[in-house]
């Protein structure tokens, strides 16, 4: 009990401790060159290979990519790189429509990073789009 009651605790206190990202981070961020459609295509197939039971047959839409920031958790430091936004309806194994799904895929100098919206706490905390903050 005493243990369950710890871990809460220090998931409260950890979540309570979000790093806001600085118009210094963003000015000094560096961005590779924007994908193209090729490039996000590949990146998009492949997790989905490796994600989806059934990625033979599923029904995506893209968004095109944007400058963003992005991290997994909260307090974590920030990549910097082009955001595309994807709704991935995977097919389920008896023919039919599954959920949707939203994943977020980033393109960075140091490689590409896939997110799930769903593990998000609050996604302002873990996401924004450059062209969205308010200079």
């Amino acid at each position: 009990m005493k243990f369950k009651l710890l871990s809460l605790c220090l998931a409260l206190v950890l979540a309570a401790c979000t790093t806001p990202v600085t118009q210094s981070e963003i000015a000094q961020a560096n961005f590779p060159p924007q994908p193209n459609q090729t490039a996000i295509d590949k990146e998009v197939n492949t997790y989905l290979k490796s994600a989806i039971s059934s990625p033979d047959m599923p029904t995506k839409e893209c968004s095109p990519p944007r400058k963003a920031w992005a991290r997994t958790l909260a307090f974590e430091t920030p990549k910097f790189g082009w955001m595309v936004v994807c709704d991935i309806n995977a097919k389920q194994r008896s023919g039919g429509d599954g959920s949707m799904k939203t994943y977020m895929f980033l393109f960075t100098t140091n490689g590409n990073f896939t997110y799930d919206v769903s593990t998000f706490g609050n996604i302002n905390n873990n996401v924004q789009f450059l062209d969205l903050i308010k200079q």
